[in-house]
């Protein structure tokens, strides 16, 4: 993700890290076992639905943010296809 134009990683706590384009932050990335990322509201409920992410709190959910849980055997192409929509969603509207 950091090969993509404009793309940032900056600090997010002790052991997290989040993805910025144009300054705004697509995605945070918690230890080993979850990322957060904001998404466009369509893309979200659908993948709500399908449950491959779950809602993040209120406030966050709002805002389009999602849970992406990792697990013991995560699906890289799965979450490299949400990331990739999140960094669409988010630099497209810089």
């Amino acid at each position: 993700m950091l090969l993509l134009p404009g793309v940032q990683k900056a600090d997010h706590g002790p052991e997290d890290y989040e993805l910025r384009v144009g300054g705004k932050a697509f995605a945070h990335f918690h230890g080993s076992d979850r990322i957060d990322v904001r998404l466009p509201q369509d893309t979200k409920e659908t993948l709500i639905v399908e449950g491959i992410v779950s809602r993040s709190p209120e406030m966050h959910d709002r805002e389009g943010w999602v849970v992406v849980k990792l697990g013991a055997r995560p699906n890289l192409r799965t979450i490299l296809r949400i990331l990739q929509a999140a960094y669409k969603h988010i630099s497209s509207s810089l």
